[in-house]
C-alpha cells in the first residue's frame, strides 16, 4: 500500500467536499483541484480557517493561467483551481514547487486522456515515414523530432498541433497504431506531501487501474455500512424505466457517431424522445429534465464538417432540456432535475483497457456503473428526493439494477 496517495471512496452527496473544507488547518499548505469553477468559488467562500486564492482568470488561455498558478506556488499561497490546470503542474513538480503542499483532488482526474484518433495509414504516411515523430517500440511513447519542432508552423495545416503539444510532455502514447493518448506521469501523482482523492466507486475508475499499472497501490478508505445505506436509499428514490422503441438500438459512442449519418437511426431517437415528451413527460417542465447523448448528435454545429450534427434533438421537442456530458460529475447545478434520460451504453475504449492491463468484462461493467452513478447523482436524488431514470440501453439498465438490488 502506497501511503502517499489516499482515496476516500464515499457515496455521492455524503458531504465529502464539506468535510474537506472543514478539515483545512492554518499549519498546512493546500492545493485543491476541483471539477468546476463553481466549486472553486465554493472552497474560497466557505473556507474559514484557511485563505484560498485561484489562478488569474483574466484570460482563459491555459498558458497564462499556468503562469499565474506558478506565481501563487512560488509565494506559498493556498490554491483552489480546476482539473483543467492539473496536468499543467508537471514542470512545477520538477522545480519542487509542490513539495510543501497537501494536494486534494475532488473527483478522479483524467489520468489517461484521448488526444486524437487517426487512421493507421495517416499516422504511418504523414507522421512516421516523414520523420516527424519517433515511437518507442517497447512502450509506445511518442516523441516529436527536431524536424517537427523546427517546422511546426509550416505543417500546422496538416499535422495536429495538439498532438505536438502533448508529445512534447513526453507522456503521449500511440495505442493500436491509431489512437494517441496522454497519460499522467507518476511524478505528478506522487507530488507534494500527500495526495488525497475524493470519489465514489473507485474500483470502476481508470485511475485505480492506471495506478496498479504503475505499481502504485493507494490507501483506500471506505465505509461499507454507509455505502449500503446509500444503495438502499437509491432503491427507494429511483424509478427505472425503459424506452421500448429504442431498447434494441445500440447507444455506444461509436454507434452514435455512425448513427448521425443514418436516417433510420437518428429518426428512431428523436421520435422516441418526442413520444416521451408528448406522453409521460408532458407535464414536466423542460428545466427539470436532464439528458445525455453524443454532443454532436444533440447540438447543431454550423462550423462542423458533419452537416448532420444536431439530428438526435431537432424534432424531439425537448431540445431546451438540460443536456450534459455523460461523464459529468462534481456539480450541483442540476440538483433540481427530476427526470433523467441516459442515452448511452458506456464502455471504456478497448485500446485504453488493454493498455492499463484491465480489459475484462467485469472492469468494463464497473466502469460503466461508476460513470452512470456519478451522472445520476447530479440530479435531485442527491438531496433525497425521488427521480425517474430512463435507461433505454438494456446493458446499462441491467448493470444499474444489479447494483441497486
Amino acid at each position: 500500500m502506497h501511503k502517499h496517495i489516499t482515496i476516500k471512496d464515499f457515496p455521492c452527496g455524503s458531504g465529502k467536499t464539506t468535510s474537506m473544507i472543514k478539515g483545512f488547518n492554518k499549519e498546512s499548505k493546500y492545493l485543491v483541484i476541483l471539477p468546476l469553477l463553481t466549486e472553486v468559488d465554493r472552497v474560497i467562500k466557505e473556507s474559514i480557517n484557511v485563505v484560498f486564492v485561484q489562478p488569474s482568470i483574466d484570460d482563459n488561455r491555459l498558458g497564462l493561467k499556468s503562469e499565474s498558478l506558478k506565481e501563487l506556488l512560488l509565494t506559498g499561497q493556498n490554491i483552489a483551481t480546476t482539473h483543467k490546470l492539473y496536468e499543467q503542474l508537471v514542470p512545477m513538480v520538477e522545480l519542487g514547487l509542490l513539495d510543501d503542499y497537501h494536494i486534494i483532488i475532488d473527483e478522479v482526474p483524467d489520468v489517461v486522456k484521448t488526444v486524437n484518433s487517426k487512421s493507421k495509414t495517416s499516422i504511418k504516411e504523414f507522421y512516421i515515414n516523414t520523420g516527424f515523430i519517433c515511437i518507442d517500440e517497447s512502450t509506445g511513447c511518442v516523441l516529436p523530432t527536431k524536424k517537427w519542432e523546427l517546422n511546426r508552423k509550416e505543417v500546422a495545416d496538416t499535422l495536429s498541433p495538439n498532438i505536438l503539444t502533448y508529445a512534447e510532455t513526453g507522456c503521449l502514447y500511440l495505442l493500436g497504431d491509431q489512437l494517441f493518448v496522454w497519460a499522467m506521469p507518476s511524478k505528478l501523482l506522487l507530488a507534494g506531501k500527500s495526495v488525497t482523492i475524493l470519489t465514489f466507486k473507485a474500483s470502476g475508475s481508470i485511475l485505480l487501474s492506471y495506478l496498479n499499472k504503475l505499481n502504485i497501490y493507494p490507501n483506500i478508505i471506505k465505509n461499507e455500512i454507509n455505502e449500503e445505506k446509500f444503495r438502499k436509499k437509491a432503491k427507494e428514490l429511483i424509478t427505472i424505466k425503459e424506452i421500448p422503441s429504442i431498447s434494441k438500438l445500440s447507444l455506444t459512442y461509436t454507434s452514435q457517431i455512425e448513427g448521425l449519418n443514418k436516417i433510420s437511426y437518428y429518426s428512431k431517437i428523436f421520435n422516441a424522445l418526442k413520444n416521451l415528451r408528448c406522453r409521460e413527460l408532458k407535464s414536466i417542465p423542460l428545466e427539470n429534465i436532464l439528458i445525455t447523448c453524443l454532443k454532436a448528435g444533440w447540438f447543431k454545429n454550423n462550423n462542423s464538417k458533419n452537416k448532420l450534427s444536431g439530428n438526435f434533438s431537432r424534432k424531439s421537442k425537448i431540445f431546451n432540456a438540460n443536456w450534459v456530458s455523460n461523464t459529468t460529475r462534481g456539480t450541483n447545478n442540476y440538483s433540481h432535475c427530476s427526470h433523467l434520460i441516459y442515452l448511452y451504453d458506456q464502455h471504456i475504449n478497448p485500446l485504453v483497457g488493454r493498455w492499463i492491463n484491465d480489459c475484462s468484462k467485469q472492469f468494463n461493467d464497473r466502469y460503466a456503473l461508476t460513470e452512470l452513478i456519478q451522472w445520476v447523482w447530479r440530479s435531485r436524488v442527491r438531496k433525497g428526493e425521488p427521480i425517474t431514470l430512463y435507461l433505454p440501453s438494456s446493458r446499462m439498465r441491467g448493470i444499474f439494477m444489479d447494483w441497486i438490488d
